[in-house]
């Protein structure tokens, strides 16, 4: 009997595959495998923020519920329509993927259901999906409902799906992300998942989006579809604001806080004509706009002297900040808040004691440096620091800044 090749979605740009799937020559009567044998597969337990369904960020919904419907979704292109099942064990975990097709005047949507074992390594971090067993659903504008049956046992074996550093969040009232980079050969390509019951926010992040529309008074910079308000302080113009679009880590709950970026991330950002990261030299004029005295020797501020600590809350929103001396007055409009940083693995302490802000520098070692507003018990001030960048690498909000 004749067979044909059995796709998975999108093979060109996202396979994840070593190989192509068969099934059979008539999706209407495919043969039978004739081996039920369950296919050994390794597993390990993997880390407690990646269990959970996980579909493409982009997709209406995941598709385990179109798997117990009955229905279809996907389209022709590139675009991902993928979901996962991760198990705390790493057994009985499950990949739904679809794919759509022409065959003359015929139309076949076809609709895969892996299921397998997880592998989780470090050094670098990866899970890998190895598929035990499968079934294919196929609609078609030929007949109503769908045919199913197996997947080949020869296919099977060879089917692994492999995401490189995955980074998951664990906000408790927000959505909840995993991004990460998936292997297609020798390239890794940016893929991003949204987690089925993460939370209550939105998609983007947030109950609404503060940014969606441009402020109604004061200057502002376009980036994408979202309208920063901005500062002009000295020579230079500042966002007032967080940087907030996609890719990091958010807390859909503090949009104040923007979006948390590892530095590698960074040139991901579609900076606009004119606008840059800003250097650890734009945050020293930033400082010197207030009066601010800063020892490049010792790379900070006085936090023991009194008036330092009061020109230095110009620059610190009114709002967020633990400590109540009641300096931070935002006089300047830079609105510095408290967010601290983020880590995949891990909750640091800091959030409403410490502003982190990402900068371009790098340091004699090419660690990258971050600009830091610090209150403590009896100081406040601001300093540079570098944040190595190996494993569980920090996140850290930016904002961008352009010459007048």
């Amino acid at each position: 009997m004749k067979r044909s090749r059995f796709l998975m979605p999108n093979l060109v740009l996202i396979t994840l595959l070593s190989f192509s799937i068969c099934s059979c020559e008539d999706d209407d009567n495919p043969p039978k495998d004739g081996n039920d044998q369950i296919i050994d597969t390794p597993f390990t337990a993997i880390p407690d923020e990646f269990v959970g369904t996980w579909y493409a960020d982009h997709n209406d919904g995941p598709l385990t519920t179109n798997w117990e419907e009955g229905t279809f979704q996907g389209e022709q292109g590139f675009r991902e329509f993928r979901t996962m099942v991760f198990t705390k064990d790493g057994k009985q975990a499950i990949e739904y993927t679809t794919e759509i097709f022409n065959v003359g005047d015929e139309v076949k949507q076809r609709f895969y259901k892996l299921t397998g074992t997880l592998e989780y390594k470090t050094n670098p971090a990866s899970i890998t999906f190895h598929a035990q067993s499968g079934k294919m659903r196929v609609f078609s504008n030929k007949y109503t409902g769908y045919r199913e049956s197996d997947i080949l046992r020869k296919d099977i074996e060879v089917y692994t799906t492999v995401l490189i550093n995955p980074e998951a969040t664990t906000f408790t009232s927000s959505n909840n992300y995993l991004n990460a980079k998936l292997l297609d050969g020798d390239m890794q390509i940016t893929v991003k998942y949204r987690k089925v019951g993460g939370g209550t926010g939105t998609p983007g992040g947030g109950s609404s989006n503060p940014y969606s529309t441009p402020p109604t008074t004061g200057t502002y910079v376009q980036i994408g579809s979202q309208y920063y308000p901005t500062v002009i302080i000295g020579n230079l113009e500042w966002m007032s604001v967080n940087y907030a679009g996609n890719g990091g880590i958010k807390d859909s709950s503090k949009p104040q806080y923007g979006t948390y970026f590892k530095y590698a991330d960074l040139k991901d950002i579609p900076i606009p004509s004119g606008w840059r990261i800003p250097t650890k030299q734009d945050y020293i004029k930033l400082l010197e706009s207030q009066g601010i005295a800063f020892d490049e020797v010792w790379d900070t501020t006085d936090g023991d002297d009194l008036q330092s600590k009061k020109l230095l809350g110009q620059l610190m929103a009114t709002t967020g900040w633990l400590k109540q001396d009641g300096y931070a007055n935002n006089k300047s409009g830079f609105n510095a808040v408290p967010g601290n940083l983020q880590v995949t693995n891990g909750n640091p302490h800091g959030e409403g004691t410490n502003c982190l802000l990402w900068t371009a520098t790098l340091d004699a070692d090419e660690s990258p440096v971050a600009f830091k507003i610090i209150q403590l018990p009896s100081d406040t001030f601001a300093s540079f620091g570098p944040y190595i960048t190996g494993f569980n690498p920090p996140h850290i909000p930016v904002r961008l800044v352009k010459n007048k």
